[in-house]
């Protein structure tokens, strides 16, 4: 493939770099943006980081199954989830190549999320959403992972979605759904301690907002003000309440449900899926599902404040999922404008694009997680799409987006790690790679 970067392109909205693609046109590759965009690496010069690369990629697999099954329904023919190691260190020989897999032994149906960041000497959460089982997985020796225990369900709750590691140790899991008892059937949290022991669970519930139905979906620490935010967002067609929730993360006390802004015969469901803590520390930009961005700050005072805000781009379409903070730079993912985004949030009431990165249209960007320390971010398709994984870099002075061409499969013209391949397909069908972290040797 003859491909060229073009960095002189600018686009109307202030700052936004982004590249052009020259290609032969009788390439059949559909990654030649993708491509280009890591030639822009070499057009200019990224800030340097300090730390160092994490050796390795674990990524959860699985099928995506959306029927309503659960724990007790029939899916005995379907595949188990598995954990996929990818060696992430650039300077090795197998960079990009596969390493270690390990199925946890029982058929899931909806492998969903894991934890944004891997904790030293702890195992990594993962759940099966439709299932409600999580997982712990041992990493410490990452060529040969082991499942150390397995939670079926949680008392009072059902359907398992996010995970955020507590200083001790103790896993915080937001549960979508109740017991059915409470009207409008509201999820809640639950804590694990370090061997996925329940330690308590607190209800989302709350009097001011008698039926609703909320869904905790996402969930953002902050305990350096002794905070946690948490989101609704339905995993379904269901119309839930557009409502975040702030908690006292010490005592895990519901302190505030908020509802959104909207304006007035507004029936739009906005779902606000994600939140991610903002430099000052006490205050969080919210991306919903539909691509909206609101900022919650005040969150340290007894009147925590919520306002949209409006980028010098609007994101549309649908699919705005799992964001990230890079330094001052929001990386959000857009599903269905096959493109990830970022933001410069200096000034987090007026959130400036500074850059785009353009995948193929069968990439739905979803998952983003950070290599921490570095420019690397690892970037997940939703189910929507094919089931590959990518790494990119977000330049920390800049905050431009490039795709990094060398984490690939040996002999492939495409950037990333594909599981649309005989050797990942089980019950006929391809799994969904739907989340990923990065990792090191302890």
């Amino acid at each position: 493939m003859a491909a060229r970067c073009d960095a002189t392109h600018v686009a109307p909205h202030r700052g936004v770099r982004t590249m052009k693609c020259d290609s032969d046109p009788n390439s059949m590759t559909r990654w030649c943006i993708a491509l280009a965009l890591t030639a822009a690496v070499g057009c200019g010069t990224r800030a340097p980081v300090s730390g160092r690369p994490s050796h390795y990629l674990f990524v959860w697999v699985g099928p995506q199954d959306h029927e309503s099954l659960g724990a007790g329904a029939d899916h005995t023919g379907s595949a188990d989830d598995l954990l996929v190691v990818v060696d992430a260190d650039p300077g090795s020989s197998t960079y990009g190549r596969v390493v270690a897999s390990k199925d946890v032994g029982i058929p899931g149906v909806m492998a969903h999320h894991i934890e944004l960041s891997l904790s030293a000497g702890h195992p990594l959460v993962a759940s099966d959403f439709m299932t409600g089982q999580v997982f712990l997985l041992d990493v410490s020796d990452p060529r040969s992972p082991r499942v150390t225990a397995r939670i079926d369900s949680v008392p009072g709750y059902r359907r398992p979605h996010s995970f955020a590691r507590l200083r001790n140790g103790h896993v915080l899991a937001t549960l979508q759904f109740g017991n059915g008892v409470v009207p409008g059937d509201p999820g809640g949290l639950a804590e694990f301690d370090a061997d996925g022991h329940l330690v308590r669970t607190r209800s989302a519930a709350d009097a001011q907002f008698a039926g609703a139905h909320i869904r905790p979906n996402g969930i953002e620490l902050l305990p350096a003000i002794d905070r946690m935010v948490t989101t609704s967002m339905p995993m379904d067609d269901e119309r839930t309440s557009d409502v975040l929730h702030v908690w006292r993360l010490s005592d895990l006390r519901l302190l505030h449900t908020i509802a959104l802004p909207v304006a007035a015969g507004d029936t739009v469901t906005h779902m606000p899926y994600d939140s991610r803590t903002l430099p000052d520390g006490h205050s969080v930009m919210v991306n919903t599902y539909y691509c909206e961005l609101y900022r919650l700050s005040d969150l340290d005072t007894d009147n925590p404040h919520i306002e949209p805000v409006h980028p010098t781009r609007a994101l549309h379409g649908e699919g705005c999922a799992v964001s990230a903070i890079v330094g001052h730079y929001l990386v959000v993912p857009a599903a269905t404008a096959h493109e990830v985004v970022s933001f410069d949030v200096t000034d987090p009431a007026n959130p400036a694009e500074v850059s785009s990165l353009r995948v193929d249209s069968t990439f739905y960007p979803h998952w983003i997680a950070v290599d921490a320390g570095t420019d690397r971010i690892v970037v997940n398709s939703s189910e929507s799409g094919q089931p590959r994984v990518l790494l990119a870099h977000v330049d920390r002075k800049t905050g431009e987006l490039s795709i990094d061409a060398a984490f690939r499969e040996a002999g492939s013209v495409e950037p990333g790690i594909s599981f649309d391949h005989e050797q990942w397909r089980r019950a006929g069908a391809a799994p969904t790679a739907h989340a990923a972290v990065f990792g090191t040797v302890r």
